[in-house]
Formats: structure tokens, C-alpha cells, sequence
């Protein structure tokens, strides 16, 4: 059963994962980089690396906090753009706020997934248990 959890959390990390980099890769061909270029790379490179990070984890067996890592950046360097786009429109709230909108959407939603599901893949003992 919990060889069974843990290939499902894995596979759930990865479609997760998948969907974050597919989500990226879209941005980086419509976005545009004359705003806030550096800014902007980085939303896009993190998105594009969710996948080969989840990949190279699982592979190379690296400490999974590279997940959450890359999760936070994620989410830090959106929220930075979101709060870009909204101080220049005049409807910002609170920092706090823009943080808490940008965490809800669905790609740091899926980020997030990915590394919790990972974790929690990797926390699970392998086999069965002991009699």
C-alpha cells in the first residue's frame, strides 16, 4: 500500500510539475520582455524548470527542498510582477494581498502541489512494512 501511495504521489508531483513547466513555456512565447525583463526571465525559467528539477530529484536523489526552493521564487518574483502591474493601474491593495492573489492562481497552486506532493512521496518508507 504505501509503495502504491508513494508511485501515485510521485506521478501526481510529476503531472503537477508538467503542468507548471507547459505553463511556462507558454508565457515565455507570449509574453512580452521589454517590461521588467529580468523580472519577467526569471517567472518564465522558473516555470520552464519545474519539471527537470522534479525529474533530476527524483533521478539524482537531491534533498527535496530545491522543490520548495524554486516554489518560493516562483511565487516571490509573480507577486513582485502582479504588484508591478497593479501599482501602475492605481488598484493595489497591500503587498500582503497582491502575495495572497498571486498564491491562489493556478500556477503557483500546481508549483506548490508539485512540491508538496514530492515531499510527501519521498517522506513514505519503501516497501512493505515489517511483520
Amino acid at each position: 500500500m504505501r509503495t502504491f501511495l508513494r508511485i501515485l504521489l510521485s506521478l501526481l508531483a510529476g503531472v503537477l510539475s508538467f503542468t507548471v513547466m507547459r505553463w511556462g513555456l507558454y508565457s515565455a512565447m507570449s509574453v512580452d520582455f521589454r517590461m521588467n525583463p529580468v523580472q519577467t526571465i526569471l517567472y518564465c525559467a522558473l516555470a520552464i524548470l519545474c519539471f527537470p528539477l522534479f525529474v533530476i530529484i527524483r533521478l539524482l536523489r537531491k534533498p527535496e527542498w530545491w522543490m520548495w526552493i524554486a516554489a518560493c521564487a516562483y511565487l516571490a518574483v509573480y507577486s513582485a510582477l502582479d504588484w508591478r502591474s497593479c501599482a501602475a493601474m492605481g488598484i493595489c491593495g497591500s503587498v500582503a494581498g497582491t502575495v495572497w492573489q498571486t498564491l491562489k492562481t493556478h500556477s503557483v497552486l500546481a508549483f506548490f502541489g508539485a512540491a508538496i506532493a514530492s515531499s510527501a512521496a519521498m517522506v513514505l518508507p519503501d516497501g512493505s512494512p515489517k511483520r
